[in-house]
């Protein structure tokens, strides 16, 4: 087959197509719709981030002079704060539905490093770690995995 006798035959079967069983007037649009909201739940499930203290002034409190604050926000309700200061990554898991003790946050870096703890009965985690460049922190518990955006420290 030729190009010349393949674009004649997609013409013979697109007459065909729209004289025997034309598509909905609706299809493309409708398409559109599916294909844009395909990995919509995936993206809802990414945690936000809400606060960057690099964005905005530090709160007024004493002892968080050199530290840099985040706190990121889920799609089923709960939060992640963080803290990362001189060599450590400290935060704590709120207003989580689950066993905390289920839970694994993990630290990383656009270069390959990464750091991963457990919480304590309260939520709480600590890491010793001095990540540089970009990270963003992901939430595993049930086999499930949520990452939040990447972070320009």
């Amino acid at each position: 087959m030729t190009a010349e006798s393949d674009a004649a035959l997609l013409v013979e079967l697109r007459d065909m197509w729209t004289t025997y069983d034309p598509p909905p007037p609706d299809l493309v649009a409708t398409m559109i719709a599916v294909v844009a909201a395909a990995d919509l739940d995936d993206e809802w499930e990414m945690l936000v981030l809400v606060r960057d203290s690099a964005d905005e002034p530090a709160a007024q409190v004493r002892g968080l002079g050199t530290s840099r604050i985040l706190y990121f926000t889920a799609a089923e309700g709960w939060s992640l704060d963080a803290e990362l200061d001189e060599g450590q990554v400290r935060g704590q898991l709120l207003d989580f539905d689950g066993d905390l003790r289920s839970v694994e946050v993990e630290v990383e870096t656009t270069d390959g490093q990464s750091w991963t703890t457990d919480l304590d009965e309260v939520g709480f985690f600590a890491i010793a770690a001095e990540p540089t460049g970009s990270i963003r922190f992901t939430v595993r518990y049930r086999r499930k995995a949520v990452s939040s955006r990447w972070v320009e420290l």
